[in-house]
């Protein structure tokens, strides 16, 4: 069996990575209750002991993936709020920088691609469940970035900040492979993780600034 997980995390934990894994290299549809054991290097039978069935463990990981954005956004505004000042880069990161959040159980993936693809399969419920850990920190943001911009359109922000949180989906890598042909596309210079957010730092401040 091949396994993807470290011997150290529980069973439970081996069978989330190993679906963490195969839904973001491989897609959502990939998923079977063998192949994620299989990939965990468990039984089978495990999966339905742990998580009742394939979905099942799709809502545990999706939780916990929604958890990481909503609470690196919760502990960016609290800090803003403790400060007693409305600052529009900082509010603006704190819409951002969430979605780089790394994922649940592989650091090289981020939350939000994992989430991304999930959405293909996973039920109205957990969408449900999911847009409920985003929605309090989705309207800090917009009262905050509204706050910040008193005489900005409140229809024309949310959209922006719609755009905004979609655009991010597009950064890549999607699966962790940095430069899968092995080159770098040079027209992005030097197009590390660090760059990457700052850049997009830097349009989001653009694209949210209602003066614009």
């Amino acid at each position: 069996m091949a396994t993807t997980a470290s011997s150290s995390l529980s069973t439970p934990e081996r069978l989330l990575a190993a679906a963490e894994r195969i839904v973001v290299q491989e897609g959502i549809h990939a998923l079977t209750v063998r192949g994620i054991a299989d990939a965990a290097g468990v039984n089978s039978a495990l999966v339905r002991y742990h998580f009742g069935d394939v979905d099942g463990l799709l809502r545990d990981l999706a939780l916990r993936n929604a958890a990481r954005i909503a609470d690196a956004r919760t502990g960016m505004l609290d800090a803003l709020e403790r400060k007693g000042g409305a600052d529009f880069p900082a509010v603006v990161d704190a819409l951002v920088v969430p979605l780089f959040a790394s994922a649940a159980m592989t650091p090289g993936f981020r939350a939000i691609v994992v989430l991304d693809e999930m959405f293909s399969r996973a039920a109205g419920s957990i969408h449900e469940q999911i847009w409920s850990l985003f929605a309090e920190g989705v309207d800090r943001v917009t009262r905050m970035l509204s706050a910040c911009q008193p005489d900005g359109d409140a229809v024309t922000l949310a959209w922006r900040i719609r755009f905004v949180t979609a655009a991010a989906l597009d950064i890549p890598p999607r699966d962790g492979d940095r430069f899968p042909q092995g080159e770098r596309r040079s027209a992005y210079g030097d197009d590390g993780d660090g760059e990457r957010l700052e850049r997009f730092r830097c349009f989001a401040r653009d694209a949210l600034n209602l003066a614009r």
